[in-house]
């Protein structure tokens, strides 16, 4: 990334000029040396005059004007009038040129039309009124100081507010097309971890023509980039087969949990309130931790004891995570003919795992005598995220 911000950079230089006009700049000095030379007298070695008349050029050029060698001839200060005109000149362009070049580049950034340099970044892909809730609570929530890149083509206005309310995260904006590869190819695809798609309603658009999108998105992301994990959102639930398909690790349709809610509420009351206060990553909330390796072989009546005790944390599930060993785990990066056989007889059978997608294994309230084993994570209520 920072070769290819550098090679950026230049191949700005390059078209603006400036190499042309540092040419220029040091042709200058040189005649003015030269120039010194010839008209002014001196003693000792030419080569020590040149040197000399290098340093006048070089300090009248920028009108620093230290005074220690001053010109005494006519035709000397005739010399020194031409190098001081053509300094002006010539360093007012080039600073000129350079300044515009990094005003450029801010607008560009600013307007969401510079390539992502980040890497190891999660990816939300679209753009609906939910979605400053949605990145409040991820922020919230992110363990570490993970770069996220918001694709879409909101008013870069409003996306750059947002990114001032978060000026504390690396937040980045792209503005275009997240069905597009080009647009994803500059979202930095191959750095990304996660990618989350949205269901963005454009208008005249139905909930078929959103869901189309979605799974043309989800099937243009693995195609770019095999391994990233995708969390893709439906408005229709029938739509839910196509995606897991293609490919999608979580597919969530939207107010599918609306329904849960409102009955919930209707028979309890205090229920909406308590599941919302649980929900928002404020005050006591769900927060997710891994197992540590050295409670592997303990019970979850150990586990549960030590988080009360030490984090006044409650233990509410465990779910281990196993992760579906794909086509490209066992390819290799260099191309072969047995490469392209079992790529081949892969795509003759539409299949794309071995062993299925990541399988989530979820327990809701554990036995107090359950062991804990390797790879499992801890669903657990407290003020903020427990670390062990």
């Amino acid at each position: 990334m920072f070769r290819q911000s550098i090679a950026a950079f230049i191949k700005a230089l390059r078209r603006e000029r400036v190499f042309l006009l540092l040419a220029a700049v040091t042709t200058l000095i040189l005649l003015g040396a030269i120039g010194y030379v010839i008209t002014e007298p001196g003693e000792g070695h030419w080569w020590d005059r040149f040197g000399l008349g290098m340093w006048w050029a070089l300090v009248t050029l920028a009108t620093v004007g230290y005074g220690d060698v001053v010109l005494v001839t006519f035709w000397g200060r005739l010399v020194g009038v031409m190098v001081i005109i053509g300094g002006v000149l010539s360093l007012s362009l080039l600073t000129a040129t350079v300044a515009s070049i990094f005003v450029e580049r801010k607008f560009r950034r600013e307007r969401g039309l510079e390539p992502i340099k980040a890497t190891h970044h999660i990816l939300i892909l679209g753009w609906h009124d939910d979605v400053e809730i949605f990145l409040d609570q991820m922020l919230r929530r992110l363990a570490t100081k993970v770069p996220v890149v918001l694709v879409n083509k909101q008013p870069p206005e409003q996306m750059e507010a947002l990114r001032d309310k978060y000026s504390g995260k690396e937040v980045h904006y792209l503005w275009g097309d997240y069905s597009w590869e080009e647009t994803l190819q500059k979202a930095n695809i191959m750095g990304a971890v996660k990618a989350i798609i949205l269901a963005e309603r454009r208008p005249e658009e139905d909930a078929a023509q959103v869901d189309q999108r979605t799974l043309y998105t989800a099937l243009t992301l693995k195609a770019l980039h095999p391994k990233i994990r995708i969390m893709a959102e439906l408005l229709r639930s029938e739509n839910r087969a196509y995606l897991e398909r293609a490919g999608v690790d979580e597919v969530m349709i939207r107010g599918q949990y609306d329904s849960y809610l409102m009955a919930g509420a209707v028979a309890s009351p205090g229920f909406h309130r308590v599941i919302t206060s649980l929900l928002t990553a404020e005050g006591q909330s769900l927060w997710t931790i891994e197992v540590p390796p050295w409670f592997q072989g303990r019970t979850v009546k150990e586990l549960a004891s030590h988080l009360h005790e030490r984090h006044q944390a409650t233990l509410v599930a465990l779910y281990t995570e196993g992760q579906g060993l794909s086509l490209e785990d066992l390819l290799s990066d260099e191309p072969s003919a047995i490469d392209d056989f079992i790529r081949r007889k892969f795509a003759e059978t539409k299949m794309t795992h071995l062993f299925g997608r990541a399988k989530v294994e979820c327990q809701v309230n554990p036995p107090g005598n359950l062991v804990l084993g390797p790879h499992q994570y801890a669903l657990v209520i407290a003020a903020q995220r427990p670390s062990l």
